[in-house]
C-alpha cells in the first residue's frame, strides 16, 4: 500500500537507485519515471536484437509489468538501467516456440545469440557530410564481430559504463574492457590517415546522435 507521504512526494529528481527503492515501497510513480525514461533506449536496443518491433514492444511492456509485480521481492541493484537492458536482452532471446518438439532438441539448440546490427545511421556526427559519416562508421563496422558491435552500441550509443555493459550482458568486466579495447584499436588503425579530432567526434559524440534504424 502506497503511504499518503510517498503521494505527496516529489521524486522526479531522484537517482536511478532511489526510484529503484521507492519501487520497492509499492510507489507507483517510481515505476512510471523509469519507464519513460527508458523507454527509447530499451526499443532501439531491442529491435537490434529482436528485429521485430511487436516483439520489442511487448517484451519492454512485459519488464515493467514484471518488475511492478514483483515490488515487494525485488532485490538491491548497483546498475538500474543496466538491469532494465539485461532484463529485455534475456526476453528477446529466449526461444519463442515452446511446444512438445522444441523439448525434444538437444539444450545447444535452446540458446540463442543475437547477430547485433548496428547501421552508420545509429551513429551519426554533426558538422559531417552523411555519405563521409557512412563510409567511415562502414569501415569500422565491417571489422567487428557482432558481440563487438553490441557492446560498442551499449557504450557509446546508449552510454552504458563497463560494469553495466558487463551486467547487461552477463560477461566478466574484463572480457568487455578487453573486446572494447580491440574494438577502438581496429577503428585507430582503420583511420588512421584522419583527423584526430574527427576520430574522437565518433567516439564520443555517438550518444549525442538520434537513432535513425535501419533494419535489414
Amino acid at each position: 500500500m502506497v503511504s499518503d507521504t510517498s503521494k505527496n512526494r516529489d521524486i522526479s529528481n531522484f537517482t536511478d537507485i532511489q526510484l529503484w527503492e521507492e519501487l520497492k515501497k509499492e510507489n507507483p510513480d517510481a515505476l512510471k519515471i523509469l519507464f519513460h525514461k527508458y523507454y527509447n533506449e530499451l526499443y532501439f536496443y531491442g529491435l537490434k536484437i529482436s528485429k521485430c518491433e511487436d516483439r520489442t514492444v511487448d517484451a519492454i511492456q512485459e519488464i515493467f509489468i514484471q518488475l511492478w509485480e514483483k515490488r515487494q521481492t525485488l532485490s538491491e541493484v548497483k546498475y538500474v538501467k543496466a538491469y532494465l537492458f539485461k532484463m529485455q536482452r534475456n526476453k528477446l532471446l529466449k526461444p519463442q516456440n515452446k511446444n512438445i518438439f522444441s523439448r525434444l532438441l538437444p539444450e545447444e539448440n535452446h540458446k540463442l545469440e543475437t547477430n547485433f546490427v548496428i547501421s552508420p545511421e545509429d551513429f551519426i556526427i554533426e558538422q559531417e557530410t552523411q555519405t563521409t559519416k557512412k563510409q567511415i562508421i562502414n569501415l569500422l563496422l565491417k571489422k567487428l564481430s557482432s558481440k563487438q558491435r553490441e557492446i560498442l552500441y551499449l557504450r557509446f550509443y546508449c552510454g552504458l559504463s563497463i560494469n553495466e555493459i558487463s551486467e547487461t550482458k552477463s560477461m566478466a568486466k574484463q572480457s568487455v574492457s578487453n573486446l572494447l579495447s580491440r574494438s577502438l584499436i581496429i577503428f585507430r588503425k582503420k583511420f588512421k590517415d584522419y583527423d584526430t579530432i574527427l576520430v574522437l567526434a565518433v567516439l564520443h559524440q555517438i550518444i549525442k546522435s538520434e537513432p535513425f534504424i535501419t533494419l535489414p
